[in-house]
């Protein structure tokens, strides 16, 4: 029996996206990222196909897409990514899986910042703006001020309006939260 190794895939955030197998940092693309988060999100596997238009759209190409995953294999171990469909083979732990889930049962365990930002890929951009629009609305309705505060400084945080019904009055963020309305206005 194959062992199964440990991958761990840290996508939020304006950082370059980082991936370890058994502890062990791997360089990573944006491309391969992409895939990456792509096998995650869909643990029953892809074809190239399939996993080609999640990718590129129309334009999307099966055989790119089989040079990439060997690529991929050959960085990250063939146990680790499978083939006839391509899939994951090892045990994942994916900041935006953590943030998905704990979002989807209304907990504000950690708020996204997004998803692989700097990715063009159609099925990414619904998958970022997806996870954003549902962390959000969580932090809105769970979040105390501390909470919307911090995230009200990432790319996308909360709005002006939602964090100063959070601060206390005498709160010194306020001044700055009028500060920024006041820019916009």
């Amino acid at each position: 029996m194959a062992r199964v190794p440990k991958l761990s895939l840290q996508f939020l955030g304006d950082d370059y996206p980082a991936a370890t197998v058994d502890g062990r940092e791997v360089p990573i693309t944006l491309r391969h990222a992409e895939i990456l988060t792509l096998l995650a999100l869909y643990p029953g596997g892809l074809s190239a196909d399939k996993l080609a238009w999640q990718l590129y759209g129309d334009a999307g190409d099966p055989v790119t897409v089989r040079a990439e995953i060997h690529r991929l294999r050959g960085q990250l171990g063939p146990d680790a990514v499978r083939t006839r469909p391509y899939r994951l083979g090892a045990e994942v732990d994916a900041d935006f899986l953590r943030a998905r889930n704990a979002a989807r049962r209304g907990e504000v365990a950690e708020f996204a910042v997004p998803l692989l930002p700097e990715s063009e890929s159609p099925a990414l951009r619904e998958e970022r703006e997806s996870l954003t629009a549902l962390v959000r609305h969580v932090l809105l309705a769970n979040g105390g001020a501390e909470t919307l505060s911090s995230c009200w400084d990432t790319s996308c945080g909360v709005d002006d309006h939602a964090l100063l019904g959070a601060l206390a009055q005498d709160d010194p963020r306020r001044s700055l939260v009028h500060t920024h309305r006041a820019r916009l206005g």
